[in-house]
């Protein structure tokens, strides 16, 4: 009994370590985890092996992967699993065909007034679950509650990461990929 109650904190922290990921880890295989934004402080990756498709019914689209947000100020690396819900009513190429028919507006114009209602509504949804947090270096942290339905912002982080998911499934993007911010 003794010789139990000695294993049993080991047992308790393996669903934690077993799956830790440090930052040189994600860093050492850029075909798995692609990085799709960058900032002063942060950075996002995708793993590419994590995509599948859930649901494909035209003009609605669900899609999960997981995804790593690397804070460098804040020392850690955030693990979720992320579920994407699209409407494809809302992506770039069909806002577009409902610009085209106004002659009367200059291309810049029409680029603005596409921006405005990407900014306005991107057409995507996400719920975060299975939160982890880890040290650069891979020790686990802490677990953090899931967030549910929260709209993506355009040109977020997330935003990059729903783009190149829907790439990875459908071969097109959903939305511009604006290639000054983006990196895939």
């Amino acid at each position: 009994m003794k010789k139990i109650l000695l294993l049993l904190p080991g047992l308790i922290l393996i669903p934690f370590s077993a799956f830790a990921i440090s930052l040189s880890e994600i860093q050492s295989d850029p075909g798995r985890y692609v990085k799709v934004a960058e900032g002063q402080t942060t950075t996002m990756y995708v793993d590419s092996y994590s995509i599948q498709s859930l649901r494909y019914a035209p003009p609605y689209y669900t899609i999960q992967g997981k995804i790593y947000y690397v804070s460098y100020t804040g020392n850690c690396i955030e693990k979720s699993t992320v579920i994407f819900n699209y409407d494809y009513d809302r992506s770039s190429v069909n806002l577009r065909k409902d610009l085209m028919p106004n002659n009367h507006i200059t291309d810049a114009d029409r680029g603005n007034a596409l921006w405005n209602e990407i900014k306005a509504n991107t057409g995507i949804k996400f719920t975060e679950t299975d939160v982890y947090t880890y040290s650069l270096s891979g020790d686990y942290i802490e677990t953090e509650k899931n967030f549910f339905d929260q709209s993506v912002g355009g040109n977020s982080p997330a935003y990059h990461a729903a783009n190149y998911m829907f790439y990875k499934c459908y071969n097109i993007y959903f939305d511009p990929k604006y290639d000054s911010k983006n990196l895939y």
